[in-house]
């Protein structure tokens, strides 16, 4: 296929789906207010980290750690976040919340959002048994990091803790 003729085709398919042209520019473009620091080797984890496990969170309220010395961290795939991140419980816990909310729609430029958001309930529920409407805790930064390294946002842009739904 030559150029023109690509170029005609495109013209054509964005005339027919404009919709799809801003999504693609999407993509291109990350989204502000992204915070996904990577792993760094031999950088020490923050002072109010106990687990080594933790990474610096952009919130004073997000700053916290599971409390267990580095064997026993909630984020080791042996432990609670491990569990958390089966994709068996997650199918699931996927489906049981389907049933009872009704099934998530899949957001085109974050693909992983259901699953992630579905892992930082199972994991609240697990820790913190069913919390009435408005109730919410903070998820230890070691399992949040957890959790966004499997299912990460391609443009690296993250909610974080909202201490209210309308916030």
């Amino acid at each position: 296929m030559g150029e023109a003729t690509m170029r005609d085709l495109l013209e054509k398919f964005i005339d027919k789906y404009p919709e799809m042209m801003m999504w693609a520019f999407d993509l291109r473009t990350p989204a502000p207010g992204g915070y996904h620091p990577e792993p760094q080797p031999g950088i020490a984890p923050p002072q109010w980290c106990i687990c080594s496990n933790c990474r610096e969170m952009p919130s004073e309220v997000e700053r916290v750690c599971c409390g267990y010395v580095p064997a026993d961290c909630l984020a080791l795939p042996q432990r609670l976040c491990g569990m958390v991140l089966n994709p068996i419980y997650l199918a699931a816990f996927q489906l049981y919340r389907a049933d009872i909310l009704g099934a998530e729609e899949e957001e085109m430029d974050d693909p992983q959002k259901s699953k992630r958001h579905a892992c930082y309930h199972l994991l609240t529920l697990i820790r913190h048994g069913v919390l009435g409407q408005g109730q919410r805790r903070v998820i230890p930064s070691c399992c949040v990091w957890a959790i966004r390294d499997k299912y990460a946002n391609p443009h690296g842009v993250y909610t974080g803790f909202r201490a209210d739904r309308l916030a």
